[in-house]
């Protein structure tokens, strides 16, 4: 089945990779926002934040995006779901959904801390 996601998302992947590749040269960030705002996005600092949480520094993980766990969470038990028990539990959209809004607003708090 991940062979079959992977084939109907090639288009996708390829289209991302034009995308990041360039952004990342030209501007050292693929955040279009920061890029051409200077303004950070919501996501931005999901990347380190994973990282960090990979590398089992859970302070600068929590400092660079407090919902990257949530994220992360939600991914595997996603991941788990459709590769390994094929329950097909509907609740996926819902979560993901919830941390979205929770990331939303964590992003609505600290604009207002970072520009008061």
């Amino acid at each position: 089945m991940l062979k079959k996601d992977l084939y109907n998302m090639r288009f996708a992947i390829i289209f991302l990779a034009m995308y990041c590749i360039p952004m990342q040269v030209l501007f050292g960030t693929v955040c279009y926002l920061k890029a051409f705002t200077g303004i950070p996005c919501p996501a931005c600092g999901l990347t380190h934040a994973t990282l960090y949480l990979f590398m089992g520094k859970f302070k600068e993980s929590f400092l660079a995006n407090p919902t990257a766990l949530l994220w992360i969470i939600s991914i595997v038990l996603f991941l788990f779901d459709r590769y390994i028990y094929k329950i097909k539990i509907k609740v996926f959209p819902y979560i993901f959904i919830i941390v979205g809004i929770i990331t939303i607003i964590r992003y609505i708090c600290y604009l207002k801390i970072l520009y008061l």
